[in-house]
């Protein structure tokens, strides 16, 4: 048995819940996630008032983009290994839009951009003001809206994106509200967001190296943190990040520590949780996390309340 405590669940709503909000609650549900990345500014707004009203008292999190650079709008297609893509700013018929000016900015030729937590790779072999030509190291689906970064250096925002700012202006209205930095690097993106929301509560995302070099300022600088195992992954690679987790002590910092991405992986299409998921759960717990954060579990799901349940239930039975 572990200390009890209690622990949050955070709920990451998506095509699979977005109707069913009380049931949520109802199965343990401490907080509801809205990933701004992948939503319009509009719909931003529209689904934070309307959970708002239905849950008045439950906590909300805005998930900006933060520095996570996402491709632009196209139609998903396949990428063969060797064969060549184009990005651009905008995009147009013959490219896929990147629409992130630092990219193009920083990233040199024979650097490598990843795309969808590092499942696609492209080697960038000639860099244009706003145009890249490269060849695909490693292919698949490549996707509209996924994340991508590039692998030898992290690219730097000196303030917050004007989409993040247009998703903080249009929830000014709503109480409770806290917002998660994707990508922080070293907590001084949390000023860029209360000085645009004064008071609120900020959540520091661990998705990258530079914030594991720099986690002791951003525990200091956000109200939690959360280790985000899907680009961190990425990042580290699977082995190194493993070995680092392994090494963390959440009780350590001076802030609540979640941990995030993969929680309940198998409950995505699967009626019960992993025996080696529910293992690991057991662990991490144990070692002093303050809750989990559940992605594709709720957001796409096959059945979200039983992944809330299963894991409020999991939680009950360690304690």
């Amino acid at each position: 048995m572990v200390q009890g405590r209690d622990l949050e669940i955070v709920a990451t709503l998506g095509p699979a819940s977005w109707d069913f909000i009380p049931p949520l609650l109802e199965a343990g549900t401490t907080a509801f996630r809205l990933n701004a990345s992948h939503m319009a500014v509009p719909e931003l707004a529209r689904r934070a008032a309307a959970i708002r009203s239905e849950a008045p008292g439950c906590r909300l999190v805005v998930d900006l983009q933060g520095a996570k650079m996402r491709l632009g709008h196209f139609v998903a297609h396949e990428v063969r290994t060797g064969g060549q893509v184009r990005f651009s700013l905008r995009g147009n018929e013959d490219t896929i839009p990147l629409p992130h000016r630092e990219i193009f900015q920083s990233i040199r030729s024979g650097e490598t951009l990843s795309c969808d937590d590092d499942r696609l790779r492209f080697r960038t072999e000639l860099v244009g003001v706003d145009m890249l030509n490269t060849v695909v190291l490693v292919g698949g689906i490549l996707q509209p809206r996924k994340g991508v970064n590039v692998l030898e250096h992290p690219v730097s925002l000196r303030d917050i994106s004007e989409f993040d700012l247009e998703c903080i202006q249009v929830t000014a209205d709503l109480d409770g509200i806290t917002f998660a930095y994707s990508f922080m690097s070293d907590g001084r993106e949390s000023p860029w967001i209360r000085q645009r929301r004064p008071g609120c509560a900020v959540i520091g995302k661990v998705e990258r190296r530079e914030a594991i070099e720099n986690l002791a300022s951003i525990a200091r600088a956000v109200e939690s943190v959360w280790i985000c195992r899907g680009d961190l992954g990425a990042q580290l690679g699977s082995a190194a990040m493993a070995r680092w987790i392994s090494e963390f002590n959440p009780c350590a910092q001076p802030c609540p520590v979640l941990m995030a991405g993969q929680v309940l992986e198998h409950l995505t299409t699967h009626a019960t949780a992993t025996r080696s998921e529910v293992c690991h759960l057991y662990d991490l717990i144990a070692r002093g996390y303050a809750g989990f954060v559940l992605s594709d579990e709720t957001a796409i799901g096959a059945d979200p309340i039983r992944a809330v349940s299963t894991l409020h239930h999991l939680i009950t039975a360690f304690q």
